[in-house]
């Protein structure tokens, strides 16, 4: 039966890095000024301090130079925050809150790699600056008759063979012994366990995070684990991923920059920060639009020329006096894939074709405000592939046309969220169609972002058996099952919007969950986008997209109208967008 060395073999961190050292929290251990750690890697840095053990604050990741933006550093998240877990054991139920005084260790690594084939739960990756974080709980048997206690697992019980069952192990047998009325004895009782590991591991750049390997972004992995030596009837988990309110990021050319002053506290209160137990109905339709432009949003000049960028002139992108501009407060959307969509991957990769939305998604919601909140993924939502699951309204150029979308098992109502600042259209195109209905004064970016996005998908449309990675789990694990979620089968997830720029990620699970089995929690991880994977392919894209033609020379060559022509087309003075939003009025 596996010690606790051997179950942290599992970990992403160990499994790259197997020699990190830890520090030890257990009671044996001083802990003092070393209960806090602070620092970058190569590409990443964050802070963490053994008293707030349940968070990770000021996450920064460095970008590298492209063709669009100079190399600078950007806060990714003000925080992010583990909740307590909660089990159900034999209708007890138990709520484990990751604090000091059940850290036992903090791994630490800053290089390492997992390589093809090594493991069958972790991707290949090369890791930055990362960590593991150790928690150990146990009943505590010398309590008071009828209540329920945590205490922290000893030194020396962690050292046991007998520390956890194998997978699916019999749970052992009540305690019995028979002794005369002359002798004693001892009868050792083994009380409930469970091992808690929050992982905060940050990877290097690749192209492994959407289809065809078209984007290059760095993803990190903020899961939990925890394995129980009893068998669990329930549990309930909450991870919380909150970024600053505005961005950070700078561009080349002139223009205001970045709003500055006080630094944003993490811990300032966030809309919607109420108790939830992870899996109440709601229809996700707040009172809101989601086609409304920003009033009185900071905005920055966002110059960006081609790889040798022309000489100034009148709407050339190298003109300072016309550029694109991002609108700094952060906002955020809900995004479904098709499962019919992957020609126009294909077409995208090809270069035959622009990402239109109304060939890449099934269902979209941007603008999302405070307090929404969807159910994503769940065992309950086993449609069989192929039958249709809800409907999309296309726009064919006089009306919008119903099409049936076929929709995989488990899937919810969304597929990925993504938080970005938005973009405005140069000055002069917003000055000569500056109407209402031309949405040109915030402007979502997708498929793929430019700057500054941290997204996050659970679920991707069916691809090939060339990109498994992008598959979903069955029961086997992991990267199995084309075109399902990314989270375990028998696991609800449900996505609640805290602030305009903070999610919280909540799962829950009321099936019998075996002893000796580790449970994951957030198993897909994030990534913060950088670029397109081939620069060469998005200069393409951004500079020779033709549906542009009708509208002033900037719009040409401009970010800002490449991502208003994937979602809208017009025809005069008349907009429509080719996916009508989710909940809009038909026209």
């Amino acid at each position: 039966m596996p010690n606790l060395d051997t179950l942290l073999k599992a970990t992403m961190l160990l499994t790259a890095a197997p020699g990190a050292k830890f520090q030890s929290f257990d009671k044996g251990a001083s802990r003092g000024a070393g209960g806090s750690t602070s620092g970058t890697g190569a590409f990443w840095g964050w802070t963490h301090a053994a008293k707030q053990a349940d968070r990770v604050t000021h996450v920064t990741h460095r970008l590298r130079e492209t063709p669009w933006f100079p190399a600078q550093t950007l806060p990714v998240l003000d925080e992010l925050v583990w909740h307590p877990i909660e089990l159900v054991h034999r209708g007890a139920a138990l709520k484990l809150e990751l604090t000091e005084e059940f850290l036992l260790r903090r791994y630490e690594a800053s290089r390492g790699s997992i390589t093809q084939g090594q493991s069958s739960y972790w991707i290949p990756a090369d890791i930055d600056r990362s960590m593991l974080l150790v928690f150990g709980f146990q009943v505590n048997l010398r309590a008071a008759p009828g209540t329920v206690t945590l205490e922290p697992i000893p030194r020396d019980v962690l050292e046991r063979d007998d520390f956890m069952p194998e997978p699916c192990a019999t749970p052992p047998a009540p305690g019995e012994m028979k002794v005369k009325r002359t002798e004693t004895g001892t009868l050792q009782l083994i009380p409930l366990r469970v091992l808690v590991c929050a992982e905060f591991v940050c990877c290097t750049e690749r192209n492994d995070y959407t289809p065809h390997g078209l984007a290059a972004t760095s993803r990190f992995r903020p899961h939990l684990m925890f394995i129980c030596n009893r068998p669990l009837e329930r549990m309930a988990a909450a991870i919380s991923i909150r970024r600053p309110p505005v961005s950070g990021m700078a561009h080349p050319g002139p223009g205001p920059t970045p709003p500055t002053g006080e630094p944003h506290d993490p811990h300032a209160p966030h809309d919607g920060h109420g108790p939830h137990d992870g899996h109440g109905a709601h229809d996700g339709h707040g009172a809101h639009d989601g086609h409304g432009a920003h009033d009185g949003h900071v905005m920055h000049a966002m110059d960006i020329p081609p790889t040798t960028p022309p000489a100034p002139g009148p709407g050339s992108p190298g003109d300072p006096n016309d550029p694109d501009l991002m609108v700094h407060e952060m906002a955020t959307g809900f995004w479904s894939d098709s499962n019919v969509g992957l020609v126009s991957w294909q077409n995208l990769a090809n270069l035959s074709g622009p990402p239109l939305w109304s060939s890449m998604f099934s269902r979209v919601r941007t603008n999302v405000p405070a307090g929404t909140s969807y159910l994503m993924a769940s065992p309950d939502l086993s449609q069989d592939p192929g039958k249709p699951g809800f409907v999309s309204r296309l726009w064919n150029g006089r009306e919008y046309v119903a099409y049936p979308q076929p929709m995989n098992r488990r899937q919810g109502y969304f597929d990925n969220i993504h938080i970005a600042p938005p973009m405005k259209a140069p000055q002069s195109i917003r000055e000569r169609y500056g109407k209402p209905g031309f949405h040109l004064d915030s402007i979502a970016m997708a498929p793929f972002c430019i700057h500054d996005c941290l997204h996050m998908h659970w679920r991707w449309l069916p691809t090939s058996d060339k990109e498994k990675h992008l598959w979903g789990w069955d029961a086997s694990g992991p990267y199995a099952a084309a075109g399902e979620p990314h989270i375990p089968i028998h696991q609800h997830l449900r996505v609640e919007l805290e602030s305009t720029h903070a999610f919280a990620y909540r799962v829950h699970a009321d099936t019998v969950m075996e002893s000796g089995t580790w449970q994951y929690v957030l198993h897909e991880g994030l990534a913060h986008g950088n670029s397109a994977a081939s620069e060469t392919l998005a200069q393409w894209m951004h500079l020779g997209l033709q549906m542009l033609d009708e509208w002033p020379m900037p719009a040409g060559k401009s970010w800002a109208m490449f991502y208003w022509a994937l979602r809208y087309c017009r025809s005069g003075d008349t907009v429509r967008e080719r996916l009508l939003e989710d909940g809009a009025p038909v026209p």
